[in-house]
């Protein structure tokens, strides 16, 4: 018999509540972790503020507020880029790669890595057509153009 969606979704927000609660580790909370990956993973023209909140769905200010800490922390560095001094590119340091080393989404990697290879496909297909869905619905409500996932970062 197949689950309800209301069941599913229930058991989603669970698993997203208990990854969320591993990310309060490392003096970081989840949103500054979520930042230091996509700094991590962004293309050099990826890496502003502008960029990171776009590729985030949030604002430039909130962007701002989590950069900075990561900033005070020593994990980003803030650098002028060479061929515009108006922009600002930021960049893992050494600490903020040595931290990702321990990025608590490693525990939900591996209970990902634990599925057998075709609960892991059926897996990672569904969620990208729910975030898909979830992000052409978030746009109609804002009256902006859907986000590609990954956008920001390719």
């Amino acid at each position: 018999m197949r689950p309800s969606a209301r069941t599913t979704a229930e058991v989603m927000a669970q698993v997203l509540r208990t990854t969320a609660s591993l990310a309060f580790t490392e003096g970081l909370n989840p949103a500054q972790w979520s930042a230091l990956r996509y700094f991590a993973q962004a293309t050099p023209s990826a890496r502003s503020v502008v960029a990171f909140a776009r590729y985030h769905g949030t604002t430039k200010g909130t962007a701002s507020q989590t950069i900075a800490a990561l900033l005070k922390k020593g994990l980003l560095d803030r650098s002028r880029s060479e061929r515009d001094r108006r922009t600002v590119n930021l960049e893992l340091t050494a600490a903020g790669r040595l931290v990702l080393e321990h990025d608590p989404l490693n525990e939900l990697a591996a209970a990902i890595a634990s599925l057998s290879d075709a609960h892991h496909q059926h897996l990672a297909e569904g969620l990208d057509q729910v975030l898909r869905t979830l992000l052409v619905r978030r746009s109609r409500r804002t009256g902006g153009p859907a986000p590609r996932r990954g956008e920001a970062a390719e």
